[in-house]
């Protein structure tokens, strides 16, 4: 019975190493954080012709551990991202508005390793890949690694129906910006394109200074091996506008979607050696659900600053995301 359950231990700390960087390689997108450089105020009355924002946001994140199912989180490592999100957004009409945006990603990661070849010491009797991918840049060093991520550049349309409901459907197409690592528990992201059609609706309650978003897409991405990574996104937003100057909100965004389970994918990887094991950070599902709050003031003139903090609920399969913390500061013109 001792050899049994040191047995499964060791099972589950495998298939724990496997995930540990799936999390965090899927990055923004992936790991409940959106980036989305609208205020409530701009949400709810949008620009005219000639006219949009722009902005420069920070985000800290930090994840410790491994959900493999929601009441089970593996202590399997910790890391910490950093991230710059620079987003512009303009309206060509007085309906349609264009945007695009890019952030700069820097992470580090303490635990096990993942090992493109063998030369690097934290990665001597590790298995080594076959077929090998010397072309993947070691990053699992204990120090951060930085470089630009994907590309979002969407298009969306905004009506206002039944007098005062906003309705925005948009379209975003994600597209990395080079070829970057993705394995390695330090990756930036992914590196997979994704389509985004999506459906927002925003509405302020008469005579009340209460407002909500909601927001719902489903995201194709590209096939990787054999499987897609397409899912489902929620995102609601309950605000309050205090006055001219100050609006605080409560919010809370889910993801859940195709792609492998813990179970699943672990005894595919040929003990980590295969292609399995190489694009495991693609395959994996990264099912979570989080809540925050967040608060916009308004500065003299076109500025407004932003704050926001994260802490994830639920999750399945997915790097166990503590909290995050963000601040943006956006500029109408």
């Amino acid at each position: 019975m001792g050899r049994a359950s040191n047995a499964k231990r060791h099972g589950k700390l495998c298939a724990a190493a496997l995930l540990v960087a799936a999390g965090l390689a899927a990055g923004i997108a992936q790991a409940g954080v959106r980036s989305d450089a609208e205020t409530a105020e701009q949400a709810l009355h949008p620009s005219a012709k000639g006219h949009g924002w722009i902005s420069i946001g920070y985000q800290n994140t930090y994840v410790n551990g491994l959900r493999t199912t929601d009441s089970t989180v593996l202590d399997v490592g910790e890391g910490t991202m950093r991230a710059l999100h620079f987003d512009l957004e303009y309206f060509f009409t007085d309906a349609w508005s264009v945007q695009v945006g890019i952030p700069y990603v820097s992470k580090v990661f303490h635990g096990s390793p993942h090992c493109p070849t063998s030369e690097p010491p934290q990665c001597r009797g590790a298995p080594a890949l076959n077929p090998p991918h010397p072309e993947s840049r070691f990053q699992d060093d204990g120090h951060y690694h930085g470089t630009w991520q994907d590309w979002n550049i969407g298009a969306a349309w905004h009506a206002t129906v039944h007098g005062n409901y906003l309705l925005t459907p948009s379209l975003t197409l994600w597209i990395p910006s080079h070829d970057y690592v993705f394995f390695s528990n330090a990756a930036a992201g992914q590196r997979i394109w994704k389509v985004e059609p999506s459906i927002e609706l925003a509405h302020q309650f008469d005579f009340t200074n209460l407002y909500y978003r909601a927001r719902y897409s489903y995201v194709y991405t590209e096939k990787v091996l054999d499987t897609r990574l397409n899912h489902h996104r929620l995102e609601l937003e309950l605000g309050y506008f205090f006055n001219e100057r100050f609006t605080l909100r409560g919010f809370t965004i889910g993801k859940k979607g195709q792609g492998y389970t813990l179970q699943e994918l672990g005894p595919l990887t040929a003990g980590r050696t295969n292609d399995y094991w190489y694009h495991h950070d693609q395959l994996a599902k990264h099912n979570f659900a989080e809540i925050g709050v967040g608060a916009d003031y308004h500065l003299a003139g076109p500025y407004t600053v932003s704050a926001a903090y994260h802490k994830m609920i639920w999750g399945q399969s997915v790097i166990n995301f503590r909290h995050a913390f963000e601040m943006r500061l956006t500029r109408d013109f």
